[in-house]
């Protein structure tokens, strides 16, 4: 429980600190702020494919990771043998499992993906998508990946 918050606490100064002064963006206290929406909590990582980044946070046993979509970016179809749960911690993408409409998600949603369902997110089509991925007994059953996902099953 110290570590979760720890990394809440550290996630709170870097957005704080990354806050600046200026004629425009909401009041506060007769203070004008401009925080920008796209401030990571987290490191963006490395680039995994395409234009999609990832920073694994934690990996025994279950894996926690930052990642990060720009616009149009997605995953491959994959499913988790643990499960999955993802905090959209900004902008808009969406999610899609396999024979579901794709849902929107947005900063400050959860999605809970359930074990072995098949299940694609990304990206929306103009705005970037970070979340966290908390990908349940990893160690022991990790994610399996198939297809990528084709421009018309993002489109629909």
């Amino acid at each position: 429980m110290n570590k979760w918050y720890f990394i809440v606490s550290l996630g709170f100064l870097v957005t704080t600190i990354s806050c600046e002064q200026s004629n425009t963006g909401s009041t506060t206290k007769n203070k004008t702020v401009d925080c920008k929406s796209s401030t990571l909590i987290f490191p963006k990582g490395n680039k995994v494919t395409g234009t999609v980044y990832q920073s694994i946070l934690g990996k025994i046993g279950t894996q926690t990771s930052n990642v990060t979509f720009e616009p149009k970016s997605r995953t491959h179809w994959h499913l988790h043998p643990g499960g999955q749960t993802l905090l959209i911690t900004d902008g808009v993408g969406y999610y899609q499992e396999e024979g579901k409409p794709k849902q929107v998600i947005r900063k400050g949603d959860v999605v809970n993906c359930d074990k072995n369902v098949k299940h694609w997110h990304g990206a929306s089509i103009d705005q970037p998508m970070s979340h966290i991925a908390i990908s349940i007994d990893h160690e022991k059953h990790p994610s399996q990946w198939f297809d990528s996902v084709t421009d018309e099953q993002y489109s629909e």
